[in-house]
């Protein structure tokens, strides 16, 4: 049963729960798409929305009577809001039929890995061509446990200083990926002044005053991310299956937005505007095809 069922209003369902509800999205699915790829293999999926913008992905394939028999599935939620406009990679996993996407934005030090919500889209337009550039991606994550923090103090003095630097930091940052050892070099000094500030100021201060945001992997899946970003805006919607409530948070972490679906029940603390999240993500994401 995939873990991450509770964070779109599953938490403690059976499998027999499951199976029925597996059974009326076969029957009665909210969306059905089927692509064919270039070596004539045909793909089917069906969505089943159980909250506004979420619900399980089916994917699988349809027999002769009309059967829809299911490979796998995952809970998502709909990515709508644009998070990055870069060059993205497209690779496809080796177990099942599933993609992946590596974006290379310059607001984190790494390429974003996400798995791909809309998949046979891709298969459609792009299925021989495993670079998009540019590509207008929206990213989201599931969450299974989330605390809500205070944010750390700024004035608009800070703010001009932290803008400025972030600008500056971009420019080297794009310098960097085409091969300037210059920028590689400034990158990393900037780094060691960046750690030994650190190291001087947590002797006496807590990591989470000094670090206002995060963006990192998070153990050794590839697609998890450890995140601590300001709250911009926030929701709650209901499964309407299960009634439970589950907040959508909108993040931005460096200037990369993304929205944060968690169940009520998983999150520590009251979300407001301002406060800031701190939590692992599973990451999702859409390109715009």
């Amino acid at each position: 049963m995939h873990k991450y069922l509770r964070s779109i209003g599953f938490k403690d369902i059976t499998k027999e729960r499951l199976s029925e509800i597996f059974y009326r999205a076969s029957k009665d699915p909210t969306a059905y798409e089927m692509a064919m790829d270039s070596e004539g293999n045909e793909f089917s999926e069906i969505r089943y929305e159980v909250a506004p913008h979420a619900g399980i992905a089916i994917r699988g394939n349809y027999d002769e009577n009309d059967n829809f028999t299911g490979e796998y599935y995952f809970p998502y939620y709909e990515a709508v809001l644009q998070s990055s406009t870069s060059t993205v990679h497209i690779i496809r996993q080796s177990d099942r039929e599933c993609y992946q996407g590596v974006c290379e934005d310059n607001n984190v030090a790494f390429d974003i890995i996400f798995h791909l919500q809309n998949m046979l889209p891709y298969l459609q337009a792009f299925e021989s061509t495993t670079t998009v550039a540019p590509a207008n991606v929206s990213l989201c994550g599931l969450s299974l446990e989330a605390k809500i923090i205070m944010p750390v103090y700024t004035d608009e003095t800070i703010k001009a200083k932290r803008y400025k630097a972030k600008v500056a930091r971009d420019n080297w940052m794009a310098k960097a990926r085409e091969g300037d050892a210059g920028a590689y070099e400034k990158l990393t000094m900037d780094d060691m002044d960046k750690y030994s500030m650190i190291s001087r100021r947590i002797q006496n201060e807590d990591v989470l005053s000094i670090v206002s945001s995060t963006f990192m992997p998070s153990g050794i899946e590839n697609d998890k991310y450890a995140v601590i970003g300001d709250i911009v805006n926030y929701k709650t919607i209901i499964n309407y299956i299960t009634k439970q409530n589950v907040y959508v948070l909108t993040i931005d972490c460096n200037d990369l937005k993304i929205d944060v679906c968690i169940n009520e029940e998983d999150l520590f603390g009251a979300p407001a505007i301002g406060r800031r999240f701190k939590g692992v993500v599973w990451m999702q994401g859409r390109l715009d095809i």
